[in-house]
């Protein structure tokens, strides 16, 4: 495969990463276009081994870093308002458009960027021919009251950067490999979650709406490991039942964590999703 990359400037000037994968032969007419959103605190050249799946299978890859991520401009892991990463990938999105013409394109997000995916999806559907999620994060885990969540507006102005709670990495995946990679990973965020991106996460919560759901009627596969310690499958659920996609599908996946993608059984369900790609495009 060819891997590229290129930065793409948006408002003021700002730098976003964006990184590509193609199939090394030219000649044949691509499948499709997979656009990612990664997770928090990570960076696009993590799907490296699921970008050659797909070429090797021939669509190509496009993959920007999130602002505050990987290699694009931005305090590390923060963001001063949850839909800068939807307009950046909006704009990631407007980009193939203009550059690949009558080749479909499908949106794959992985957590975090499962939450921004849903977003863009609900609003640019007409521009996409399906949607991809795994471990979706579209609500914070657990009970948050409505005192914490005004707290998390006074402490994000005063203190935006402020390292607050522990991100547990154990829990994207059950290969030690994996998090040790992860960990060593000088383009990942190895720090506590800040005072200013812990509250556009609780943001993007309130964007998220049963409501919104119900704009995302594209073709939609969503995936979640059974046994993720990060997200809780509930989040997987509500997108299930709220989207009016007549064409929809939802696999628990026995056994896996966070990460699908990086588990032993990646190839499974790779496998799974290219021969779902394939119907649709």
């Amino acid at each position: 495969m060819k891997k590229d990359s290129v930065y793409l400037e948006r408002n003021k000037g700002r730098k976003l990463f964006l990184r590509t994968w193609k199939p090394d032969n030219t000649n044949t007419k691509l499948k499709g276009i997979v656009l990612i959103a990664h997770g928090y605190a990570e960076h696009s050249d993590r799907y490296n081994y699921t970008a050659k799946y797909f070429t090797d299978n021939n669509y190509a890859v496009y993959a920007p870093d999130h602002y505050g991520h990987g290699r694009s401009e931005g305090v590390k892991a923060d963001v001063p308002d949850f839909r800068i990463f939807v307009e950046d990938l909006f704009g990631v999105l407007s980009k193939i458009e203009s550059t690949e013409k009558d080749i479909p394109i499908f949106l794959l997000g992985h957590s975090m960027g499962g939450a921004i995916s849903t977003i863009l999806a609900s609003s640019a559907g007409n521009s996409l021919k399906g949607l991809i999620l795994s471990g979706a994060s579209i609500r914070i885990d657990g009970d948050v009251s409505n005192f914490v969540k005004s707290i998390s507006k006074i402490i994000a102005l005063i203190a935006p950067y402020l390292p607050l709670v522990d991100f547990a990495v154990e829990g994207i995946s059950k290969d030690p490999e994996v998090v040790e990679a992860y960990k060593n990973d000088p383009y990942n965020y190895n720090g506590k979650v800040r005072a200013r991106m812990g509250r556009e996460m609780l943001r993007s919560e309130e964007l998220i709406t049963e409501q919104l759901l119900s704009k995302i009627s594209i073709p939609t596969l969503i995936l979640h490991g059974e046994k993720d310690p990060l997200v809780n499958t509930e989040c997987s659920q509500i997108i299930y039942s709220n989207i009016s996609s007549k064409d929809k599908e939802i696999n628990i996946l026995d056994n896996l964590y966070h990460e699908i993608l990086n588990e032993p059984e990646k190839d499974e369900v790779l496998d799974l999703i290219g021969k779902w790609l394939d119907i649709r495009n």
